[in-house]
């Protein structure tokens, strides 16, 4: 075997044991590097194995590595240099949940740089401008800004944990720091049944990660418990899928209540519970300090780390994992049974999650 053939193979091996045999993997790794394989890519693969481990000051390593033998950046990215007195603009360039996950670090944006700016996709737009320490917020399209935002410094917000240097220890308002407007809080309360906890649900995840979904069908096992309103929360193409359900009055959607993300946070901060998968509603569900129920495909993202039910990110989330791949119906089961546990055990006013 070609050592460039070996170090493929030592490589192709890393990444199937990434997310559940982390320090197998980054072994594994370091012997591809050793074999000629690509530097930067074992760097992030060993930064991504630390992750799934909760040793986040490891995964920093491997950041100021593969940023020391980076080319300078055409697009004037941070580089590493102090951000203290600097004119920032945070460019939020990934997914919803991504922006609303590490928004967390405005307030510590704020203390250091002398103007921090938040650039957000258009349906974040209205949303963002209710996160602690967001002041300045802009976006694109119709409704970007008629003058130009100056700054010295762009940031993508996923920077923001490296930039800190955070560890798990020390991870920044894990909670409550989304907070929509009170006034639109109690309309969408006042549209809510009284007479059952409140339930929210969401099955699909976007469209670029199809593992993270749930086929309907499967999922609505869960819609069987008795006593529960259960509330679509669920948004895209499988919104439609709630309306194949026989007509019940404990079967709602939010989408009833209005549309965009903003009236989406405010639903959520009114419900009991939310059942969703790995997407947007878990990080606004986790940022307002809502109980929530995520259920996470076996190969999942890295910021829910390889084992446990907890996340130290968002305190009010509880996680359900697959046990083998693609295996929904066992989960479904196993929340099913928590479902009944929590119904029977819970009473409005007072809420055991």
């Amino acid at each position: 075997m070609s050592r460039s053939a070996e170090s493929l193979k030592h490589l192709e091996h890393a990444e199937d044991l990434l997310d559940r045999r982390c320090a197998g993997a980054k072994e594994v790794f370091d012997l591809a590097e050793a074999c000629g394989a690509d530097a930067d890519r074992c760097a992030a693969g060993r930064w991504m194995a630390h992750m799934f481990a909760g040793d986040l000051r490891s995964a920093w390593v491997e950041s100021d590595a593969i940023r020391r033998r980076g080319g300078p950046d055409p697009h004037r990215m941070w580089s590493g240099e102090s951000l203290e007195g600097r004119h920032i603009i945070v460019r939020c360039l990934h997914g919803y949940g991504d922006a609303i996950q590490f928004l967390r670090y405005a307030p510590s944006l704020r203390n250091l740089a002398a103007e921090v700016t938040y650039e957000v996709p258009p349906a974040l737009y209205e949303l963002a401008q209710y996160i602690d320490g967001v002041d300045n917020v802009v976006t694109w399209g119709r409704l970007a800004p008629v003058n130009p935002v100056m700054w010295d410094t762009q940031i993508e917000v996923m920077e923001l944990p490296y930039i800190f240097r955070t560890e798990i220890c020390d991870l920044p308002i894990a909670q409550n720091y989304v907070h929509p407007p009170q006034t639109r809080c109690n309309c969408v309360n006042r549209k809510l049944g009284r007479n059952h906890p409140r339930v929210g649900v969401v099955w699909a995840a976007g469209e670029w990660n199809q593992s993270r979904s749930i086929p309907f069908p499967a999922f609505s096992e869960l819609l069987k418990e008795p006593g529960c309103e259960f509330w679509s929360l669920q948004g895209g193409a499988a919104q439609s899928e709630w309306s194949e359900l026989p007509p019940s009055p404990q079967l709602r959607d939010s989408a009833d209540l209005g549309d965009g993300l903003l009236t989406l946070a405010c639903v959520i901060s009114q419900l009991d519970l939310v059942i969703t998968v790995d997407t947007l509603a878990a990080h606004l569900a986790g940022a307002m300090g809502i109980p929530g129920w995520v259920m996470l495909q076996h190969k999942a993202d890295w910021r829910w780390m390889a084992c446990g039910n907890t996340s130290p990110w968002y305190p009010s989330l509880r996680l359900f994992r697959q046990h083998a791949p693609g295996d929904w119906s066992g989960l479904i089961a196993e929340v099913q049974q928590e479902l009944h546990l929590w119904r029977r055990l819970c009473s409005r006013p007072q809420m055991i999650a």
